[in-house]
């Protein structure tokens, strides 16, 4: 046996843990919130984007089909100043620049329904 073996092989293990680690798999890509400078949602009744507005730190939702804004949410309606959003389902993450905090929000109703620490 080379003595080169036992090193080859904790290599190749070591490159398919790797590889097994960074390759998307659906699975697991489907269980985390995906977290994008702006959301599409859309259900039989809706076609919105969601998108936070760096300028105020609101979360605007658009009309995807003809681009018009159609709310705006911010400090009045219970949020923080929005930093980033994530989509999971009919959930939409919300969380603030300055507070650890994540603010869930159902879609359509853009209501919140919990608030709970990072």
């Amino acid at each position: 046996m080379p003595r080169s073996l036992p090193v080859i092989l904790l290599l190749a293990l070591l490159s398919a843990c790797l590889l097994w680690w960074c390759w998307p798999a659906a699975d697991r890509a489907a269980e985390q919130p995906s977290i994008q400078p702006l959301v599409h949602w859309q259900d039989a009744d809706h076609d919105w984007l969601l998108v936070v507005d760096p300028a105020t730190r609101e979360l605007v939702v658009y009309d995807a089909t003809d681009g018009r804004p159609l709310e705006r949410l911010g400090a009045d309606d219970g949020l923080p100043d929005v930093q980033s959003i994530a989509q999971q389902g009919s959930w939409l993450f919300v969380t603030g620049r300055q507070h650890p905090k994540v603010h869930l929000l159902k879609l359509p109703e853009l209501r919140a329904v919990a608030v709970g620490g990072r």
